[in-house]
């Protein structure tokens, strides 16, 4: 969570919230509360930042989107309630927003003047109401509130009521910690009294320690300062145009100004390996999400050369190495780089607790990837755990380990537990972030895998079709995540015999995938597997077992679930090549992989054996062939109709299996 808190008052109320903020900044956490997970995240010295500046809403009849990002950010809303907070239309609706994302339970009051429910208490002055109404609405009920009005809590103990309410311990806890925290500072004084000069060199040698050690953190403080502007100074300068001719007439685009970044960088910043590498990393990330895969993966392994010496940098470098080689289908060096970068994130001194969630995320859908659910269980759920402690329920980043947990899911074939994992997702996401965010066409994508391994085909191409749209419109028409929609809209078509449309979209989809991604990449399997379909069905029997043989080196690479199929298909070419033996060999390997890959699925098991009847009839055993071919019948038939790919083909081959004549049964 970026900030502790979101400061909320009316303008005429400065001076106190001011003070706040400083009381709140200025606090040192006990060391026995620090690492604790809190709604802040992990507790360390310091809180985080406080949120306070409203300067902007001064020329705007809404909320501005820095503030609406400022309380999407903050663990904790703080009001400070007074008759003018109470009746400052931006304070209301700073309740309204947060009450909105779902954190009604995190906000806090304090109250500097006026009375608390002089609206409604019967002879009091409703002028001197101090709780915005907005705290109300909708059956809310009257948060927890300190009082430093004469007589009151007293500044002191307001701010530690505040301060429990933001950490989520209790106030007593943390007044007894200070007590003890003030006692401890009186005995230090006058035991150093009673005991003079004998201890007068220990102290100093503590002295000299505890100097250097807050020299050391202060330089770690500064530096980490010092990379932040350097970074941030860096990255504005590439938004400026030197040579107003260069712009003239023409839209400077994203990924020019990228290519102008990444130039710039290779050739400067020698000296400063740290920004160097937070600005490598940063473009990396943005070339591979804009699906420039290879030129982001080139840029994070240049910047792996450069001497870093700063723990939480080289974890940020690591965690884009680790997503490059996720995307590229390395799933099992991708677990041990996000390993590595879990260890440097974790430094208790110089790491990056905020990496820690994404780090393991990141592991544990590499770990799903190479059939190691129980491992990436895990490692989602302990991220899960992570984030909702410091962002709450409804947060992007809860989102995203919801978004993995489906996958693990979806891995295991707990279909049902998976799709409730992608619309919870989608539930926190929309609101948040919109319909056109592509991680929500990304999950409608889940949905649409789910709804089509459930058998429903309809539902799966509406899904798809959707989520082919969108993807187009927001991350363009070559970005390698658009060829996956395009490959789940192909297979629909392909069912229902529509190859060649099927066909063109299967072209594209390969040709995006292949310039962003090895020849092997898992995704091909598909991509090619269903090419190589759509070829055979438009006539093409070379170039259809060209491309099935490409699908199979990709399916053997990753041990694909594809690969059965792919095998039956390339079997099935075989048989009408006039060379049944290979067919059977190919068939004999696929037999057991798709009882392995598909055990609850009878009829991928019963295609094989269809095929096996269609070769036995070939290599001139038609008894055997057709003894298969009528054993396969029912499961296939209970699949897919005779309109269908499947369907026809398996009639097709129960009537030549016959010689031709008769009815097909």
């Amino acid at each position: 969570m970026r900030y502790a808190a979101f400061i909320s008052y009316n303008h005429r109320d400065r001076k106190a919230a001011s003070w706040l903020l400083k009381a709140l900044e200025s606090y040192r956490v006990p060391k026995r509360l620090q690492g604790r997970p809190s709604a802040v995240g992990v507790l360390g010295n310091r809180l985080p930042p406080v949120f306070q500046d409203r300067a902007e809403l001064a020329a705007s009849s809404n909320l501005a989107e820095s503030v609406r990002a400022a309380l999407v950010d903050s663990a904790s809303l703080i009001v400070v309630c007074s008759p003018d907070g109470a009746r400052s239309k931006w304070v209301n609706e700073e309740i309204r927003a947060f009450v909105a994302l779902g954190r009604r339970d995190r906000i806090q009051c304090l109250i500097i003047g006026g009375e608390p429910n002089a609206s409604t208490l019967p002879g009091a002055d409703p002028a001197l109401e101090c709780l915005p109404p907005a705290l109300f609405e909708d059956g809310g009920a009257e948060p927890l509130a300190s009082d430093i009005r004469p007589g009151k809590d007293g500044r002191a103990a307001a701010r530690l009521k505040l301060l429990a309410g933001i950490m989520g311990v209790g106030y007593d806890e943390l007044r007894q910690r200070e007590a003890s925290r003030r006692q401890r500072q009186l005995a230090i004084v006058a035991g150093a009294s009673a005991i003079g000069f004998v201890v007068m060199a220990g102290l100093a040698v503590s002295a000299v320690l505890a100097r250097n050690e807050a020299v050391l953190q202060r330089d770690i403080a500064r530096q980490k300062t010092i990379t932040a502007e350097r970074t941030v100074e860096f990255v504005q300068s590439l938004f400026e145009v030197s040579d107003p001719s260069e712009a003239k007439g023409a839209q400077v685009s994203a990924l020019a100004i990228l290519e102008k970044g990444a130039a710039r960088i290779a050739g400067s910043l020698g000296n400063e390996p740290s920004v160097k590498a937070e600005l490598m990393t940063t473009l990396s990330k943005v070339y591979l999400g804009l699906g420039s895969l290879r030129k982001g993966d080139a840029i994070i392994r240049d910047s792996l050369r450069l001497k870093v010496d700063d723990p939480g940098v080289a974890a940020r470098q690591l965690l884009a190495l680790g997503d490059s080689e996720t995307r590229q289908g390395e799933y099992a060096t991708a677990a041990k780089t996000f390993t590595r970068a879990l260890a440097l994130a974790s430094d208790s001194r110089r790491g990056n607790p905020a990496l820690i969630a994404p780090i393991l995320v990141g592991r544990g859908e590499a770990r799903s990837a190479v059939d190691d659910t129980r491992g990436a269980e895990a490692d989602i759920r302990r991220a899960l755990a992570v984030d909702r402690a410091g962002f709450g329920d409804r947060h992007p980043a809860v989102a995203r380990d919801l978004e993995a947990l489906g996958l693990n899911a979806l891995a295991e074939d707990r279909l049902g537990d998976a799709k409730a994992l992608f619309e919870r997702a989608l539930a926190i996401r929309i609101p948040l972030q919109g319909l056109a965010h592509p991680r929500v066409s990304e999950d409608y994508n889940e949905l649409g895998s789910i709804a089509y391994l459930q058998r429903d085909s309809a539902a799966a191409e509406a899904l798809w079709t959707r989520a082919l749209k969108s993807d187009e419109l927001v991350l363009g028409p070559d970005h390698p995540d658009v060829a996956i929609s395009i490959n789940n809209v192909a297979r629909v078509m392909l069912e229902r015999r529509g190859f060649a449309e099927a066909y063109k979209l299967l072209v594209r989809a390969r040709d995006i995938s292949l310039r962003q991604r090895s020849a092997t990449h898992d995704d091909l399997a598909f991509v090619l597997g269903n090419l190589g379909l759509a070829e055979r069905g438009l006539g093409q029997a070379a170039a259809a077992t060209a491309t099935l043989q490409a699908a199979l080196l990709a399916a053997d690479a990753h041990k694909h679930r594809n690969r059965a199929p792919i095998l039956a298909e390339l079997a099935d070419l075989a048989c009408d090549r006039g060379t049944p033996a290979r067919g059977l060999a190919l068939l004999d390997r696929a037999a057991p992989i798709m009882r392995a890959d598909y055990p609850d699925d009878p009829w991928r098991q019963a295609w094989v054996l269809n095929t096996r009847g269609k070769c036995l009839v070939a290599a001139g055993r038609g008894a055997e062939g057709r003894a298969a071919i009528a054993e396969s019948m029912a499961a296939i038939r209970a699949r897919w109709p005779r309109s269908t790919l499947f369907g026809a083909l398996a009639e097709q081959r129960l009537q030549d299996a016959r010689g031709g004549v008769g009815p097909v049964a």
